[in-house]
């Protein structure tokens, strides 16, 4: 049987990394920054949370409309009325013809309107800071956002480190057994041990090969998630850098709780839209009150388009109250009140979610410590009891069996040193995340 070399296989894991740029973390997450879709489309829906705002400050300017419009008409009043209009009336021509059965006339107009608000009641001014709040609650969503994806990002990264060294390490445990099988043969052929020895260590390779391919696999598939949570191609090789201790963690669990409700971008969206739910009762308070605008036209009258035969304007002030509307106001207010109600009691579980969630977040990072601690010293023994097995087996004082279970125990310890070290890092990613810290290098260093 051909083995193949563990080097290789690293190499086919790492997907052609050696070729590519080496990728720190905290690269990663800066491009993720500005390729990422999701932080792309937050981007813009904050962009448009702001022209709302200015949307709605244009109110406050009027409306200016240009009409253009033709009339054909044989109607007496409207003829009358639009022969005047075209500086066209002739009062000879008028008495001697029948009124009361006109010629048809056609008439272009072109009329200029105007409507300028003078009060609302305060509805324009409460709707642009209703806007304004909700623009502030989109920029918050949009910072969630682009932390959230630094959070993926930077998990896919870990996740990516730990495929490709459980990937080296059992190449090496492979090639530990590969040399204990041929030990094994050469026993074999000299009767010290039985060839169902050697079957057993053959049989134990192959369980090793199919771990290995598993692994591969994996690497793979996590090198295609950094790259979706990069915003890149998945198939683009990726080379990472070693990837820096775990951040320090100082103060304690009621500290970083305190943090998160006061610095969760999440958290501050949402008291953000409270606010401007809190408006929308203010809004419909101001349907009750008085309206004043003014309203101005100016025409121009003709018989061909555009024309400007005949001309004249009208200026006037309107002011309108609601004195009555059915139930749909009042029930709109009541609406808007009993929404308020609601959204404050889920601010408040909002709250509180955060809080399990730093708590979580929290004791998952003690646990995954003591763990890692633990699998050191399981590591070293494993490492102390395959070397004394490897002895004895040499020595014709083991069975191969003793070997192969002494190989199992290190390929565990191994393993479970390696994914409770990276439990570690991804522990103290998700506290600084659910904490409200960010993990987006730019941010930090503006800090």
């Amino acid at each position: 049987m051909r083995w193949i070399p563990t080097s290789f296989l690293i190499t086919l894991a790492a997907a052609g990394g050696l070729s590519a740029q080496v990728l720190t973390v905290d690269q990663a997450v800066d491009e993720a920054m500005t390729t990422n879709p999701a932080v792309q489309a937050a981007e813009a829906r904050a962009g448009a949370g702001v022209q709302r705002t200015k949307q709605a400050k244009g109110h406050r300017w009027g409306r200016l409309d240009l009409a253009e419009t033709f009339n054909y008409s044989n109607n007496p009043a409207e003829v009358f009325a639009l022969t005047l209009n075209q500086g066209r009336f002739d009062f000879d021509e008028f008495f001697s013809s029948d009124p009361n059965n006109p010629a048809g006339i056609s008439t272009w107009m072109t009329t200029l309107d105007l409507t300028l608000p003078i009060y609302t009641g305060g509805k324009i001014g409460t709707r642009v800071e209703q806007d304004e709040t909700m623009a502030g609650a989109d920029e918050e969503t949009w910072r969630h956002t682009a932390e959230l994806v630094a959070f993926e990002t930077s998990t896919a990264y870990v996740n990516l480190a730990k495929a490709r060294e459980n990937v080296e390490l059992l190449g090496k445990a492979r090639q530990t057994t590969v040399e204990h099988v041929k030990l094994a043969e050469a026993y074999a052929k000299q009767g010290i041990i039985l060839e169902a020895d050697v079957l057993d260590a053959r049989v134990y390779l192959s369980e090793m090969d199919d771990l290995l391919q598993q692994a591969t696999s994996g690497a793979q598939l996590a090198e295609a998630a950094l790259n979706f949570h990069m915003g890149a191609d998945q198939a683009t090789p990726r080379s990472l850098a070693p990837l820096p201790p775990p951040q320090s963690i100082t103060g304690e669990l009621g500290d970083w709780t305190s943090a998160a409700v006061e610095k969760r971008h999440d958290l501050a969206a949402a008291r953000q839209q409270l606010a401007a739910g809190r408006l929308e009762t203010k809004a419909a308070k101001s349907g009750y009150l008085p309206e004043v605008a003014v309203v101005g036209r100016y025409g121009l009258y003709d018989d061909t388009i555009f024309g400007s035969n005949g001309h004249s304007g009208t200026i006037m002030a309107v002011a309108k109250i609601n004195l009555f509307g059915g139930i749909a106001d009042s029930k709109s207010r009541k609406a808007a009140e009993l929404d308020t109600v609601g959204f404050e009691a889920d601010i408040r579980r909002f709250e509180d979610g955060v809080r399990l969630e730093v708590r979580q977040a929290w004791q998952d990072l003690q646990t995954a410590r003591a763990r890692h601690t633990t699998a050191v010293d399981v590591l070293a023994a494993a490492n102390e009891a395959l070397r004394v097995r490897e002895h004895r087996f040499k020595q014709g004082l083991d069975k191969m069996v003793d070997l192969l279970d002494a190989e199992t125990a290190l390929r565990e310890a191994e393993t479970r040193e390696l994914v409770a070290r990276y439990d570690v890092a991804l522990s103290t990613y998700r506290l600084h995340f659910v904490s409200g810290a960010t993990l987006i290098p730019s941010m930090e260093e503006s800090r």
